[in-house]
């Protein structure tokens, strides 16, 4: 089974593209093709001596969004089966094997594997957060759940899964910014061909995307401004997502504005501070449930600041978007 690998990239990850690359070439699959497209003009040096043999394709172009840029490798695809990776993902010995024994016979699915969070040498309390809570991805709760469990669309995230060719779908190149992309493709995906979502952690992935608090905080101020741009480009996945939440009514902007208070504010400063301390230090789990607060008002602050045609707010002065707090 021919396997092609798309890897969407801005060509800013100061050589992880490039490991990610060269770990999927060490396989030396013969059916494995890879493709990274560059959002942009401008392809890194370092890709350069891994497309020689001719098993690795750059393509560029002007900047479209990750989607788009999905969209561009799409279109040199030749793969039965497309395996959609991450830029800033290693891939483990066995990835592209594993991804194709999910396939084998026949059946349309889409398969998520693992994606595990490397481990830092100066580990802190959010970095233990990102790998053993619920507040970046939900790996944490799937693990010991049963194999063939549907998790459904939410849970097809493209940063490691494949899907048989004849089954994927374009990606919505409105959403240019890596929030919905991908789940707004699988909704339309598995309800088209009735696909399920199934999880696979013995094909897996090291993520090294390591996050601080404020780039956390920036993240889901992104959530509430793209929640509105969901519900304007697909009303029916944004409503199986939020229900009536941020979906520019002026009931939805009410009740935004009212989660952005002082509360708000000093429970960010909490987890700020208690983020960046030690990995053993706090207890993640405790700590991931206090700050429902701070990430609840940080969405409301980028849905009102997208509601006002404005882009999404950075970290510095999320809890002041139209409130005054």
């Amino acid at each position: 089974m021919l396997i092609t690998a798309i890897i969407p990239s801005r060509g800013t990850t100061g050589g992880i593209l490039a490991r990610c690359v060269a770990s999927l070439l060490a396989e030396r699959d013969a059916k494995l093709r890879i493709i990274v497209s560059i959002d942009g003009p401008d392809a890194p040096a370092d890709l350069e001596p891994l497309t020689r043999d001719g098993s690795v394709t750059v393509v560029t172009g002007e900047r479209c969004g990750p989607g788009g840029a999905r969209n561009r490798g799409l279109q040199h695809a030749d793969g039965e089966l497309i395996l959609f990776l991450n830029d800033d993902v290693v891939p483990a010995p066995g990835l592209v094997d594993h991804h194709r024994a999910a396939h084998r016979d026949g059946v349309p699915r889409l398969v998520l594997g693992d994606a595990p969070f490397a481990v830092p040498s100066d580990d802190h309390v959010i970095d233990r957060m990102t790998r053993e809570t619920a507040l970046l991805f939900f790996y944490s709760d799937m693990n010991s759940v049963e194999r063939d469990r549907d998790w459904g669309f939410r849970h097809a995230w493209t940063l490691n899964l494949s899907v048989p060719r004849t089954a994927c779908e374009p990606f919505d190149d409105r959403l240019r910014y890596p929030m919905f992309d991908d789940l707004e493709w699988a909704y339309r995906v598995t309800t088209s061909v009735s696909a399920p979502v199934v999880y696979r952690p013995e094909a897996s992935v090291t993520h090294h995307h390591r996050y601080e608090p404020a780039r956390v905080l920036a993240r889901e101020a992104l959530l509430g401004h793209q929640a509105l741009a969901l519900h304007r480009a697909n009303p029916a996945c944004a409503s199986a997502v939020f229900g009536d939440r941020f979906d520019g009514s002026r009931a939805s902007t009410h009740d935004a504005r009212a989660l952005i208070t002082a509360d708000a504010s000093q429970e960010y400063t909490h987890f700020e501070t208690v983020a960046t301390q030690p990995a053993l230090s706090a207890n993640v789990h405790d700590l991931f449930a206090r700050a429902r607060t701070w990430r609840m008002a940080a969405r409301a602050a980028g849905y009102l600041a997208a509601t006002e045609g404005k882009p999404s707010p950075a970290s510095t002065g999320i809890f002041a978007v139209g409130t005054g707090v």
